[in-house]
């Protein structure tokens, strides 16, 4: 990469950390093009021929948000805990996440984007799929998960959660704020509602 390449990609980058600062702050819909120029410092002309639209800026400070989750998960699946407390990591760091951009994310993924449910759906399908398939194999291997479940039924599962979440975009903003309550969750995913916790763990804990 010459200078200038790297000149560009250094003011792209900028860009990125701009929009993904205010839309924290703000959400997507309150911020402008005219106020990320002005916080990274660059015109509204170099955003559009960076990214095309603001639409396409949103799409790229998602993106580069699910590429920050996903090296986050890896770590924490390749981690020394146990299978519940991964899922519990996950599901609190999926909660924050979704609670995220004021409560607009879930929104803009699953309703407002057609591009944006296109990347998602290819970001699943990749290593978010295959790294969820081998978390619960993990758990059986370690006596959390019936080896009856099915992945594919499994992975139903988890797609209602998504879906339920998208459908309360406010959830994810209540849970950030009760992490109590996301434990709870965890345990009703991990035991059921009955509550009942596999005899393994009876006889260890």
């Amino acid at each position: 990469m010459n200078g200038f390449e790297r000149r560009k990609e250094q003011k792209k980058e900028r860009i990125r950390r701009a929009a993904l600062e205010l839309f924290g702050i703000h959400g997507f819909k309150k911020v402008s093009v005219n106020d990320i120029a002005h916080r990274a410092g660059v015109s509204p002309v170099t955003i559009y021929n960076r990214f095309g639209s603001k639409d396409g800026l949103v799409r790229d400070a998602v993106k580069t948000q699910f590429d920050d989750m996903m090296i986050k998960y890896r770590e924490i699946i390749n981690g020394a805990e146990t299978f519940p407390e991964k899922m519990e990591k996950i599901i609190f760091d999926k909660t924050r996440i979704a609670g995220q951009f004021q409560g607009e994310l879930s929104q803009t993924l699953f309703k407002d984007d057609p591009e944006m449910r296109k990347l998602v759906k290819i970001i699943w399908q990749g290593d978010a799929l295959k790294m969820t398939l081998d978390l619960f194999d993990e758990g059986k291997r370690e006596g959390y998960v019936s080896e009856n479940r099915s992945s594919e039924v499994l992975i139903m599962y988890l797609q209602i959660l998504r879906d339920g979440m998208a459908a309360n975009p406010e959830m994810p903003v209540h849970l950030s704020a009760h992490p109590e309550n996301i434990r709870q969750l965890n345990d009703i995913f991990l035991y059921g509602m009955v509550g009942a916790e596999p005899k393994k763990n009876k006889q260890t804990g």
